[in-house]
């Protein structure tokens, strides 16, 4: 009978602790995550925006470089806002450049768009993965929390992780864009199908290095901005216990 009671008072004892290593799980997936999130975002808006596309063109003179009008170019930007949120697949578009009718883009840039492709819908679907976490940070703090002021400094150590890595994307952007973006492309890719030639493919006649500065620039704006707002919010959380309506834990 002692013995009974004993292996029932152990279990008891014992959920406490299971709960308090989830609700820990959770904070620290909610921590890294909430970056991703934020990111995710931040791409969705950048490659699901025609204006900024089409004011790229229009900034590094694409019609000139390419031979295109401005009605194809307008088609070249639908072409990619909806390949990237399309099933995976193959881009292509019959144009009309320097009075020459041809296909738009050669058979290696055809195959590195689709590995682009695949790695943008990776990071969307990461996206998706983030929210849901973030979603169940914010159920076990109404469940579980006494107050807001965990999930405000769950809030704040993701900012921290946030602005480092602004900071370090900033850093390394201003002091060679070039070399970044090189080694980010021999990072995400495994092959050599991404080095194209300025003067022939037109994918990177479209996108020159300039516009993906001034990409690279709205993302790391975006992704601070963001991280700005889930700064004030955590210091909210922490300086005010009451959000809850209970005690301070």
């Amino acid at each position: 009978m002692r013995s009974t009671a004993s292996s029932v008072a152990s279990r008891v004892s014992a959920t406490p602790d299971l709960l308090d290593w989830v609700r820990g799980l959770v904070s620290v997936a909610f921590v890294l995550l909430l970056p991703l999130l934020i990111i995710g975002t931040s791409l969705r808006g950048l490659v699901t925006d025609r204006d900024f596309m089409l004011r790229g063109f229009q900034d590094n003179r694409v019609a000139t470089t390419t031979g295109l009008d401005q009605a194809q170019l307008r088609r070249v930007a639908d072409a990619f806002v909806a390949y990237f949120q399309a099933p995976p697949g193959q881009i292509q578009l019959q144009v009309t450049a320097f009075g020459q009718s041809r296909p738009l883009f050669t058979e290696r840039e055809v195959a590195h768009m689709e590995e682009v492709q695949g790695l943008i819908q990776l990071f969307l679907r990461m996206q998706l993965v983030a929210a849901a976490v973030v979603v169940i940070r914010l159920a076990t703090a109404v469940a579980f929390d006494r107050s807001a002021v965990p999930l405000g400094r769950d809030m704040l150590w993701s900012t921290g992780v946030m602005v480092g890595l602004v900071v370090l994307v900033g850093f390394l952007s201003l002091l060679d864009f070039d070399a970044l973006w090189t080694r980010f492309h021999q990072i995400a890719f495994r092959n050599d199908l991404w080095q194209l030639d300025p003067t022939r493919d037109y994918l990177i006649m479209l996108f020159p290095e300039p516009f993906w500065l001034a990409a690279t620039v709205r993302m790391a704006t975006s992704v601070g901005l963001q991280a700005l707002l889930v700064l004030v919010l955590g210091l909210a959380f922490v300086l005010s216990p009451r959000v809850f309506g209970s005690r301070i834990s």
